[in-house]
């Protein structure tokens, strides 16, 4: 199975983002993101987390996945607002995905 590039992984996780947040995050939280983005905002893909079977309900393979997470970054360069976190299937066959979105 040929793995998402960093690049196809954080394209396909903001397209996402931008055809969903208005459904899923707060008003407010929108409202901070189109203000912010242009000079914080980040979309990077990290390490595949082991703990989306807490949050999706069932074991995955992190090989299986990439992880992109979509927020701000504070002056250190780090991501301190997260907005959504994608976890996004490897297999451009039958791609799948699951979103956690900032509460």
């Amino acid at each position: 199975m040929k793995k998402l590039t960093p690049d196809e992984a954080i394209d396909i996780a903001y397209d996402i983002f931008l055809e969903m947040a208005g459904e899923n995050l707060d008003p407010a939280d929108i409202l901070l993101f189109n203000l912010q983005f242009e000079e914080r905002g980040a979309v990077e893909m990290v390490e595949t987390s082991e703990d989306w079977d807490q949050e999706i309900g069932t074991l995955i393979d992190p090989d299986a996945f990439a992880e992109v997470w979509v927020g701000l970054v504070n002056e250190q360069d780090e991501m301190d607002d997260v907005f959504a976190r994608f976890l996004i299937s490897h297999d451009e066959e039958n791609r799948e995905y699951h979103v956690v979105w900032k509460e």
